[in-house]
C-alpha cells in the first residue's frame, strides 16, 4: 500500500485527526526497519513538522505494483520499447468512427521526449489523449496503438513489455 500526503492534505485535516495522526505515524513508523522511517520518525519528533511532502511506503506486493503502477509513455521511450517518429494511431469508438467516417485518427508519432503531441497538447499518459480524441472516457493502453517492426502495436503490450523488464 502507498499513502501520499502533501501539506494541503496534512492542513485540511480537523485537527483532532490531525492531531491523532502525528502521535500515531511515528510509532507505525518504529515497527519498519527502514533508514527512511527512522529519518521521518526523527523529523517528527521535532517541535515542528513542515515537509512538503510527507511519503509513507509499505512494501506492495508484486500483484499490487503491477496493478497500480502507472506507466507514463516516456517510460516506455527510456526503456527503448518506442522510439522517436515511431507512428502513433488513435482508434475511434463506433460513434465518433461512424461521424468521422473512419476507424483511426493517424499522423500522430513519438516525440523526442516519448511522448505524443495532439492538437499541440503533449501527452505523456494515454488515456487522457484517448479521450480527447474519443470525447469521451478512453482507455489510452487499449485505443492506442504504435507502428513497431512494420506491425501495429496496442501501448498495452508495450507496457506489458517494460513491466516484464521492470519488475
Amino acid at each position: 500500500m502507498h499513502i501520499h500526503l502533501n501539506d494541503s492534505d496534512i492542513s485540511q485535516m480537523p485537527e483532532h485527526l490531525h492531531h491523532l495522526f502525528l502521535e500515531w505515524l511515528p510509532e507505525h513508523l518504529k515497527t519498519k526497519n527502514s533508514s527512511f522511517s527512522q529519518g521521518l520518525v526523527d523529523k517528527l519528533s521535532q517541535t515542528e513538522v513542515s515537509p512538503k511532502q510527507l511519503h509513507v511506503f509499505e512494501s506492495p506486493t508484486q500483484e499490487e505494483n503491477t496493478e497500480h503502477s502507472h506507466v507514463k509513455l516516456s517510460q516506455l521511450f527510456d526503456a527503448g520499447i518506442t522510439k522517436k517518429g515511431m507512428p502513433v494511431r488513435v482508434k475511434l469508438k463506433r460513434g465518433m468512427a461512424k461521424k468521422l467516417q473512419r476507424d483511426y485518427i493517424n499522423g500522430l508519432e513519438i516525440s523526442v521526449k516519448g511522448t505524443i503531441v495532439y492538437n499541440g497538447e503533449e501527452f505523456d499518459k494515454p488515456s487522457p489523449l484517448a479521450t480527447k480524441v474519443n470525447g469521451s472516457a478512453a482507455n489510452g493502453w487499449e485505443y492506442i496503438e504504435v507502428k513497431k517492426n512494420d506491425q501495429w502495436i496496442r501501448l498495452e503490450e508495450l507496457r506489458q513489455i517494460w513491466r516484464n523488464t521492470n519488475d
